[in-house]
């Protein structure tokens, strides 16, 4: 993933909580969003519950039921692996300062 899709993506997080009032965006996309907020928890684990908690404002709304699902699908699955390989691309310093921008993102 280019790094301008990386910051597209960031951004859109932003806006989301905002959009969403129940899980309303295909699993993949889920996935690959999941994933980045996990990388960046690997990456700096000293924000690692800053991340967490960036993914429970995502998914905002979205009953437990809708969540279960969209994370046992195979798109989800084949998101969350293609945004985990994504992220593990980007060099080190390019990833920290994505990372860092999803933390200061609303």
């Amino acid at each position: 993933m280019k790094i301008f899709q990386i910051v597209c993506l960031f951004a859109a997080l932003a806006i989301s909580p905002f959009a969403l009032a129940k899980l309303a965006m295909p699993s993949g996309i889920l996935g690959k969003v999941e994933a980045s907020f996990d990388f960046c928890a690997k990456l700096n684990p000293q924000s690692a519950a800053k991340y967490a908690e960036k993914k429970k404002t995502f998914v905002r709304g979205a009953t437990d039921q809708e969540l279960a699902e969209a994370r046992a699908s195979k798109e989800y699955k084949e998101g969350y692996d293609a945004g985990t390989d994504e992220m593990g691309k980007e060099p080190k310093d390019e990833a920290k300062k994505m990372c860092a921008a999803a933390l200061e993102s609303k």
